[in-house]
């Protein structure tokens, strides 16, 4: 394909995927059923095939993005989770997830599936809920925090764990040579546990002090850098030794996901992930045949009803049986049960080993695809016909204990850990307020764990760390960053981007809260003018003042917004200019 060929072609893919993901939204149908939609248009089963000859580079790349969407899982997989859910985490949700494999692998093998691994592969994808609408669904409904949310949230954990050894086993299930075949088992063994002990050490030791040296050096500009490298080493390392390459990026995630660089190493990769996913359900649409998905007919109309309600049944019995209220576990049940992404990965891996025959790959696909159309109207409907229950009481909406602050809903973010955040900070935690608190110098960070903080690194100033640190759930953002350009910056990006959360702001002058209060800040406090008139009534009251006569004199500056304090030294202070 010449340049000029590849240029149109992106031109044309662009544009659909944009044209078909508004017709998604719209439709409310989601964005990656758009992406598979403008696949299967523009793939060799298309009548105006566009990119037929590319399919293998579309799914080498995309391949690229599934590796990233396991970093980001393990990213988001943090200890303090696990231990204050591990009943249901690794109780309830394993179980939950072990018996629907088995209740799913039983149906395809009475569809015919053969041989047996096929049925497995296929349950082991389709067991698995997606995580983008169980989110999405609490988040609507402000349940991240209910019995139902909880239960919910184990099953999106514990998947973290579980996509690892399925994927990892996907080379023993197809048949596929491993890269170290020529070993004996225990040398393999040796490999494998080698490779995992590099890339821990490396996670643990190397990859932090590498982030803390871009941190002082750099800046946030490498920090995408330093992680795609380090990603992509211990993916190529795990495939390397015949293990699953999303391994090797989901323990760089999850040795990641305590330290002070973790949201802003999510900022940093979330776009990528988000580009190379894309082009990975593109590809899968463009393996998909109309007239297979055609011909899956009845079984598609019977099997997908089935599967879904085995998932609801399973999730809701089980949370009853670990003492969740039966209205909560109907509902996680309904949230849960669209198929996962994953299972996309799955069953692409499968098909191209020759495991899955080319119907019982478009029934896989066009199955995962249709959960993501009925999840939206199934869910409402479910909530309509079960109703909200006991177990959803704003009495029960208690905080997840042991998640980190950022995760729950109504916190307060800080934006700089100068000392007047400190302060606030000390203030927010006497209150009992969850908060969390973002700086880029490693120094006053460190300094703040050594209090007892919440601070972590992060470029507040980025919109996709606006993003990444759910601003759009918080109660308020608080600027106290020493810089008044950066404080301008950001309460730009803010009211820009997140109109609806409130902002507030201190700076050191007059001139710069009337010049915020016009940017739309109205909640900006000067801080000099305070100062100033605190010191002069200290002043006053050493020199024998009489402290009525200071009151009066304090008052009376204060008056029409400090009036005579901006007549004796003017709204721009001496040697201070606009933007400085």
């Amino acid at each position: 394909m010449d340049t000029d060929q590849i240029l149109l072609a992106l031109t044309i893919v662009i544009v659909a995927a944009m044209v078909a993901r508004g017709i998604a939204q719209r439709l409310s149908l989601g964005p990656i059923v758009a992406l598979l939609a403008v696949g299967a248009a523009l793939g060799p089963h298309s009548p105006y095939p566009l990119l037929a000859d590319h399919i293998d580079e579309l799914h080498a790349v995309g391949e690229i993005g599934v590796v990233l969407l396991l970093f980001l899982v393990g990213l988001d997989t943090q200890p303090e989770r696990l231990r204050s859910m591990r009943g249901l985490v690794f109780g309830s949700a394993v179980l939950q997830y072990l018996l629907t494999v088995v209740a799913l692998a039983a149906v395809f093998r009475l569809l015919g599936f053969e041989p047996w691994q096929a049925a497995l592969l296929v349950a082991l994808g389709l067991a698995m809920s997606s995580d983008a609408v169980a989110m999405g669904a609490l988040e609507e409904r402000g349940e991240l925090t209910t019995r139902c949310g909880r239960t919910v949230m184990a099953v999106v954990i514990s998947q973290g764990f579980l996509a690892i050894p399925v994927l990892a086993a996907m080379p023993l299930l197809d048949g596929r040579p491993s890269r170290t075949a020529g070993l004996s088992l225990p040398g393999e063994a040796a490999m494998v546990l080698g490779a995992i002990a590099l890339v821990y050490l490396a996670g643990r030791y190397a990859l932090p002090a590498a982030l803390a040296w871009s941190a002082r050096r750099l800046g946030t500009n490498a920090f995408g850098l330093v992680i795609l490298a380090s990603v992509f080493a211990a993916a190529w390392l795990m495939d390397e030794v015949g293990v699953s390459m999303a391994l090797g990026s989901f323990m760089v995630g999850m040795l990641l996901s305590t330290s002070e660089f973790a949201e802003q190493v999510r900022a940093s990769v979330t776009p990528m992930k988000g580009l190379l996913l894309g082009v990975f359900f593109m590809a899968v649409g463009m393996s998909i045949d109309p007239q297979q998905v055609a011909g899956v007919g009845w079984e598609l109309l019977a099997v997908l009803p089935l599967l879904l309600l085995i998932k609801v049944v399973i999730v809701a019995v089980l949370a009853r049986l670990f003492g969740v209220d039966l209205h909560d576990g109907a509902r996680a049940g309904l949230i849960l049960a669209p198929f996962d992404e994953v299972g996309f990965v799955i069953f692409a891996s499968a098909h191209a080993s020759g495991l899955l025959h080319d119907a019982a790959y478009a029934l896989g696909l066009t199955l995962i695809s249709f959960s993501f159309i009925v999840a939206t109207p199934m869910i409402n409907l479910g909530y309509r016909l079960i109703g909200r229950g006991e177990g959803a009481t704003p009495a029960d909406a208690q905080p997840v204990a042991g998640l980190p602050d950022e995760q729950l809903d109504h916190h307060v973010v800080v934006v700089g850990y100068s000392y007047t955040g400190r302060v606030l900070c000390s203030m927010l935690e006497s209150a009992g307020i969850h908060y969390i608190a973002f700086d880029l110098d490693l120094e006053r960070i460190s300094e703040g764990k050594r209090s007892g903080h919440h601070v972590h690194y992060g470029n507040v100033n980025d919109p996709n760390m606006l993003g990444a640190v759910a601003i759009v759930r918080a109660r308020a953002v608080v600027v106290t960053t020493r810089e008044y350009e950066q404080t301008r910056q950001v309460t730009g990006n803010l009211r820009h981007f997140y109109p609806d959360v409130p902002v507030l702001t201190a700076v050191p002058y007059l001139f710069q809260r009337d010049e915020l209060r016009r940017r739309g800040v109205p909640q900006t406090v000067a801080l000099m003018p305070e100062g100033m008139l605190d010191f002069g009534a200290l002043v006053l009251g050493r020199l024998g003042v009489e402290p009525v006569e200071v009151d009066r004199l304090t008052t009376e500056l204060r008056a029409d917004d400090y009036a005579l304090l901006r007549e004796l030294g003017g709204a721009v202070p001496a040697a201070v200019t606009v933007g400085a």
